[in-house]
């Protein structure tokens, strides 16, 4: 026998909408225009290798974070970074580039706790990224890929990556 209950306002508590929340943000594709937006900044792309580089945790701290890709940015480490490099990084991964991967579902952002979970969706940058952490190289295009008697290049194994990201 099947039995349904009313559910009244009062009944309907803070965890539950938090739950409803967190369902109703799960997210397995993203537009190739918002992939190619968030691919586009070098923090945000420090962010992605970073956290598929560490896939086997499930939660992050902020500020580490933030100091894992200020060090990548002025290639040094974390011990020998100076405050004004990590306070750089970390307000601008505080106030722009950690809400802007949340609101495309590629992370879960809890900003008043410093707390960030990678979803899912992370998995379709990891094909643009797969050079790990402290890798920023230049993309060309292989010479092999020359077509000379048509006089057309090849779009190349960019192009190859691109399509097979997008083919998920």
């Amino acid at each position: 026998m099947h039995t349904m209950s009313v559910q009244t306002d009062s009944d309907y508590d803070a965890s539950e909408q938090e739950a409803a929340d967190t369902d109703a943000h799960t997210c397995t594709s993203i537009e190739k225009d918002d992939a190619f937006h968030i691919l586009q900044n070098s923090r945000r792309r420090a962010v992605l290798r970073y956290l598929l580089d560490h896939e086997e945790e499930e939660r992050f701290v902020m500020r580490d974070l933030a100091e894992e890709v200020a060090a990548w940015e002025h290639d040094t480490t974390v011990q020998q970074l100076v405050s004004d490099e990590r306070q750089r990084v970390y307000i601008a991964l505080y106030q722009s580039h950690l809400p802007k991967l949340d609101d495309h579902d590629v992370i879960e952002y809890n900003q008043s706790r410093g707390v960030v979970e990678p979803t899912e969706l992370i998995e379709v940058f990891e094909p643009y990224l797969a050079e790990g952490l402290h890798t920023d190289t230049d993309l060309a295009v292989d010479g092999t890929d020359t077509h000379e008697e048509s006089g057309e290049r090849s779009e190349g194994r960019f192009t190859d990556t691109v399509s097979s990201l997008f083919k998920r």
